[in-house]
């Protein structure tokens, strides 16, 4: 696993480090940082900060960012470093789940010392739950005389759903475990929902098999819709 991380990561970073010899970070977060990369089927997320990203600097980036394209992975994450330090607010979830699991590469930690306020949390977690659940919804009219659809959608948003759940954890006050699986049986736990609908489609995506027929993708969405229903009703001291 590290290896396959390694050699996707190794030669951005070279690249990075033609443009910036010193003066930028650079963060592993997402599966790779919590030891659940599956090569072919993960991203390899990045976070660059550094001090100016104008023009030039981003014409500079195009080969360690076509690197990672060649690769079939998503770009970084490019933020100039005093955005950073204004970002809390804006981007709560991000943030919270670069807390859980990080790996710094470069420079010192931009991660460590972040204060994410839990009402910015609050509403920004609702609201991205709350999408999650409409789309869902228009998934499940559309598509249930057609399991392909189902199974498109299902995978295709499993992996931000399961960050939401990981970081309601964090908002509810109680400890993240590392592992997918235990992290959504704790949030079914705390938010008062079946989680293992949801586990069934990570722990199947994981695994290549992008199946989910409709009696699955109906727990999959009850899953979402009480986790919308939990963080709308969050009072400060539990969910």
């Amino acid at each position: 696993m590290q290896q396959a991380i390694d050699h996707i990561v190794t030669p951005v970073l070279a690249g990075l480090d033609s443009v910036w010899p010193s003066g930028y970070a650079a963060v592993l977060y997402g599966s790779g940082a919590r030891g659940e990369f599956a090569p072919g089927i993960s991203d390899v997320n990045l976070l660059v900060v550094c001090e100016a990203l104008d023009v030039a600097a981003l014409n500079r980036l195009g080969g360690p960012v076509r690197k990672l394209r060649d690769a079939g992975q998503p770009p970084p994450l490019l933020i100039e470093r005093g955005e950073w330090e204004r970002a809390t607010d804006v981007f709560p979830i991000e943030i919270t789940d670069m807390q859980v699991a990080h790996t710094v590469l470069r420079g010192s930690d931009p991660v460590a010392g972040r204060r994410v306020d839990p009402d910015d949390l609050r509403r920004a977690l609702e609201a991205e739950l709350r999408a999650k659940q409409l789309r869902l919804r228009q998934a499940y009219a559309a598509g249930i005389a057609d399991p392909d659809v189902l199974s498109q959608v299902a995978a295709g948003t499993v992996s931000s759903v399961v960050t939401l759940f990981r970081v309601s954890l964090v908002l509810a006050g109680n400890p993240v475990p590392p592992a997918t699986p235990d992290c959504l049986g704790a949030a079914g736990r705390v938010l008062g929902i079946d989680t293992a609908p949801v586990a069934e489609v990570w722990a199947r995506r994981r695994k290549g098999d992008r199946a989910c027929p409709p009696l699955l993708f109906e727990g999959y969405l009850s899953a979402v819709a009480g986790a919308v229903r939990a963080t709308d009703q969050f009072t400060r001291g539990g969910l």
